[in-house]
């Protein structure tokens, strides 16, 4: 549906080729608009801009940088090193089913689901962790720092 009041540019080879020239001249986007008649600014913009014409001595100006975080701006500090030695496991062997509360068993996986000898470790947690304390250490490893 068209609409009244909007001005329709009919882009014809004559209009585009007198766009060109008047484009290079150094005439403003309205300027060009005034002189073709029946056409916006914005319209001869977004001609301009589909024909890949820029201002001769306007180069495109580069895409502006994102705002960097301060934060990144400090140097950069070495990684901490992960400890790769495990500490040694329990030696005691689990209490007896029953003996703790589900809640308070080590749910450690032990082997791989599915397959026969799968089992959750069941010692006693660490108050506030779901692992005993050999667990924690092999879930949480602590970070060294760099020497």
């Amino acid at each position: 549906m068209w609409m009244e009041g909007v001005m329709s540019a009919g882009w014809t080879d004559e209009r585009v080729s007198r766009l060109k020239e008047l484009w290079g001249t150094g005439m403003t986007a309205a300027q060009i608009a005034d002189e073709l008649g029946d056409v916006t600014r914005n319209a001869v913009i977004g001609k301009a801009n589909r024909l890949g014409l820029s201002k001769p001595g306007r180069p495109r100006a580069p895409k502006p940088k994102p705002a960097r975080n301060r934060t990144l701006n400090r140097p950069i500090q070495p990684r901490p090193e992960v400890r790769d030695e495990l500490p040694p496991e329990p030696l005691a062997p689990p209490p007896p089913p029953g003996a703790l509360p589900q809640h308070r068993r080590c749910q450690f996986p032990i082997g791989h689901p599915g397959e026969d000898d799968f089992h959750f470790c069941d010692h006693e947690t660490e108050t506030g962790k779901p692992y005993c304390a050999y667990h924690c250490r092999v879930a949480y490893r602590q970070r060294v720092a760099a020497a």
